[in-house]
């Protein structure tokens, strides 16, 4: 059986966006940063850029060029992008048993740049508009205003 990613892609988004809205924010959190690695390999696929591309490099050429801190790296804006996610699926130690962030906007986070890439593949691939995604992004663009 063969299986096309981009079916593979719009299914992890559709559940991410469910879960989110049922308010399983762990579970959305984590589905989401799989259909965004996903989107975005078709984004580079067709010679753009994701928005997580976009958030890492604008992220380092920002603070770089502010130097007020330590330079950072690629590697180190991709950690603070998928802090939340890392977060939740490793326990580095015994005393590493709390989470302390906000769950729902931490799945925002990634469910936003899903959502955003798979408008921008709208653009490129025969791609159907459907009513958890177009929902969302109604509401990313609320936020946005």
């Amino acid at each position: 059986m063969a299986i096309e990613k981009m079916t593979v892609a719009i299914e992890l988004l559709e559940q991410a966006l469910r879960l989110y809205y049922e308010k399983s924010h762990f579970a959305a959190l984590h589905l989401a940063g799989a259909a965004e690695e996903l989107l975005g390999a078709h984004l580079r696929a067709v010679g753009a850029q994701s928005t997580f591309d976009n958030y890492r490099t604008a992220g380092v050429e920002l603070v770089n060029a502010l130097g007020k801190d330590a330079p950072i790296t690629r590697k180190d804006r991709e950690g603070l992008l998928n802090h939340a996610k890392n977060r939740t699926k490793h326990m580095d130690s015994a005393e590493d048993g709390l989470i302390t962030f906000d769950p729902a906007e931490e799945a925002w986070e990634p469910l936003d740049r899903a959502v955003t890439d798979y408008y921008h593949l709208l653009q490129y691939l025969p791609l159907e508009e459907f009513p958890l995604v177009a929902r969302f992004n109604r509401e990313i663009l609320e936020r946005r205003a």
